[in-house]
């Protein structure tokens, strides 16, 4: 099965990270890291002030788009203990989902989780820290953590009052 495309969206700006990397800022509210780091990043126009300027408007394939939105109507009412890669439960590793009206949210302490959604046709997301990871109810999933990675599963239902 073929991952669904990743849907596009225009930079708005950029900005540089802690590390002194270039981040793009999309329309949609994701950001993405954009790097001149050849041969598996060839993007020289990062480089220069002019080279990032002309590409405000441009479009980039935005992953985290594949993820659900969670209602705003959710609540958390559980809560895992933090897992990392030696410590994460065998069936976070493996495909599973969530009860039906059970949302989850993958938090991301430190490092990078990778969070595969398998009903999007096994289309890959790399949580960090600030970029959390939105699974929808009985949707099928798995996730992946890279060494040095720590975090959590809030699990959300709709709040009492709004069922």
């Amino acid at each position: 099965m073929t991952p669904d495309p990743a849907p596009n969206s225009a930079i708005r700006s950029f900005f540089e990270d802690s590390e002194g990397h270039w981040v793009a800022t999309l329309a949609c509210g994701h950001t993405q890291h954009v790097r001149h780091a050849p041969p598996r990043e060839v993007r020289p126009w990062v480089t220069t002030e002019e080279g990032r300027a002309a590409k405000i408007g441009a479009e980039l394939a935005c992953p985290f788009c594949l993820m659900p939105k969670l209602p705003d109507d959710v609540v958390e009412y559980k809560r895992t203990s933090a897992f990392d890669p030696s410590t994460v439960p065998a069936g976070l590793l493996k495909s599973h989902t969530t009860k039906g009206g059970t949302w989850g949210e993958i938090v991301v302490e430190a490092g990078h989780v990778v969070y595969v959604l398998e009903d999007r046709g096994g289309a890959s997301v790399v949580l960090r820290e600030g970029v959390n990871g939105i699974i929808a109810p009985e949707a099928p999933h798995h996730v992946d953590p890279r060494p040095g990675a720590r975090f959590f599963v809030r699990l959300l239902r709709a709040a009492e009052g709004a069922r």
